[in-house]
């Protein structure tokens, strides 16, 4: 039923429909600002060319190289949990075909910056291929992101859209990077959605549902 669904599903106005109706938001303004954001990105222009027939589909999606473009219903609501405002500096951490990236660069705006970092050599073409000339506030960094970039830092947001192995994963690298207030949201490879509130020296986490992504690669995966 569900792969029949989302062979209805023809445009990305389609696909932005369907996640407004399915998602739980935060609160209005924050759904609101989040559609509007999608609708200016179509996911489809972001896929490999053998992936395009499913840009659509509310569903991960391979880019190539054991990478995914992630299911668009997750994409907003890890963007509503960062809570992003105009202005700000958001680090992503494996940003694969840059969609993610895209949409939080419609987020933050023309005053913030997104620092787009993907390890995968290949990808990063994509991603330049994708956000050059179209993003111009995303930069992209080529490597290991996975310890962030303190020589970048302070940033107002962190997101990592791969999963962590929570037994080596050391968040307390990330932490420091972290304006104050500021969030850091990643996900385990196969567990919870974890949000880290930093406001000074205190640390509040949320945890939220189940979720399931591809394992992030680097020193600090």
């Amino acid at each position: 039923m569900i792969r029949e669904l989302w062979e209805t599903m023809k445009s990305n106005r389609d696909l932005v429909a369907y996640i407004k109706s399915n998602v739980s938001f935060s609160t209005r303004p924050s759904s609101f600002r989040i559609i509007e954001a999608m609708g200016e990105v179509d996911r489809r222009d972001f896929l490999p060319p053998d992936s395009k027939q499913f840009a659509y589909y509310d569903e991960p999606v391979s880019i190539g190289y054991g990478q995914t473009c992630s299911q668009p219903s997750l994409v907003a609501l890890m963007l509503d949990k960062l809570s992003i405002r105009p202005g700000d500096r958001i680090l992503e951490i494996g940003s694969g075909c840059g969609y993610a990236a895209a949409i939080a660069s419609k987020l933050c705006g023309q005053e913030g910056r997104v620092y787009a970092c993907e390890i995968i050599p290949e990808l990063v073409s994509l991603m330049r291929a994708n956000l050059e000339d179209r993003f111009p506030t995303v930069e992209i960094i080529e490597g290991d992101g996975s310890a962030g970039f303190a020589q970048l830092a302070p940033f107002d947001r962190i997101l990592l859209s791969a999963g962590v192995d929570s037994s080596s994963f050391k968040r307390e690298i990330l932490l420091p990077q972290l304006a104050s207030p500021g969030v850091l949201l990643y996900p385990e490879a196969r567990g919870f959605l974890y949000r880290l509130n930093r406001n000074g020296a205190n640390i509040e986490e949320q945890m939220y549902g189940y979720v399931s992504f591809v394992p992030l690669r680097g020193r600090n995966a």
